[in-house]
């Protein structure tokens, strides 16, 4: 947790999966990057598209859940309890680099 010695957060926020009030500094924080159009369209706007080199937009959004909804959708795992002491966040995948 985030409080650094400060006791209680008033700050909620609310779970994006199920909709309940977890403290600020509990909630599990992820971005999510999506396309704005799905990949079958993908294909149909490149093709009618003026620009030789067009970058699709993205959308940022950052997804916050509380603790059982973020175990049950497999953001983040259950640990035993030598690994739960071990707090460098885990080796990032790199995607065809």
């Amino acid at each position: 947790r985030n409080r650094k010695g400060r006791g209680s957060i008033g700050r909620s926020v609310q779970c994006d999966g199920c909709g309940c009030r977890p403290a600020k500094d509990k909630a599990i924080k992820r971005f999510q990057v999506r396309n704005m159009v799905d990949s079958s369209s993908m294909s149909d706007i490149r093709n009618a598209s003026a620009y030789e080199q067009y970058a699709v937009p993205k959308m940022y959004l950052k997804m916050q859940y509380c603790v059982g909804c973020a175990v049950h959708r497999r953001v983040v795992r259950g640990r035993a309890a030598e690994a739960r002491k071990i707090r460098a966040p885990p080796q990032r995948r790199s995607f065809g680099r």
